[in-house]
């Protein structure tokens, strides 16, 4: 079991990504549209075993939009996160006492942040972000995190034809 005091020294302490953004296919046999940068953390002058930054994006298809999300997974747990899904719906099944706890909301941007009972605790965001930059640029400011180089941009992905 995880200790709730272990998750706020890291969430409450400044981080550096050890990589700057490489952006690669994400390995998926249900969804092979997504791509991936994941980099392990520095916490304290310290790469930190159990501690990575994750940013998953997926251009638009089908009449869908572009979706995308950054996170921080501390001993394999996703702690704290910041997802904008244009199309889809989220349901909270943990966060007991919270404002959103089994609450339905969606779509749009949602912020992840751990509950006593579990990960997947999210509650609707305000501003709508214009763009996946904007997004990264307010996850880092609220994460503590300097990603090294900075955001770059997914690749231009052309979708096959049928």
């Amino acid at each position: 079991m995880i200790d709730r005091a272990d998750i706020d020294a890291f969430l409450a302490a400044p981080k550096a990504s050890v990589a700057a953004m490489n952006w690669r296919e994400k390995l998926s046999k249900k969804d092979p549209q997504w791509w991936e940068f994941v980099s392990a953390l520095e916490v304290g002058g310290v790469v930190m075993e159990d501690a990575v930054f994750c940013v998953q994006w997926r251009s638009a298809k089908f009449g869908s939009q572009d979706k995308y999300n950054c996170a921080l997974l501390f001993k394999g747990l996703r702690v704290y996160a910041v997802d904008f899904d244009p199309d889809g719906q989220h349901t909270n099944k943990v966060g007991i006492g919270r404002p959103w706890y089994k609450k339905r909301f969606g779509p749009g941007a949602h912020e992840h942040t751990w509950s006593d009972d579990g990960e997947g605790y999210c509650e609707p965001i305000d501003p709508a972000f214009p763009n996946f930059q904007a997004l990264f640029e307010y996850f880092c400011q609220h994460a503590k995190l300097n990603v090294s180089g900075g955001f770059v941009s997914p690749p231009s992905v052309q979708m096959p034809l049928l």
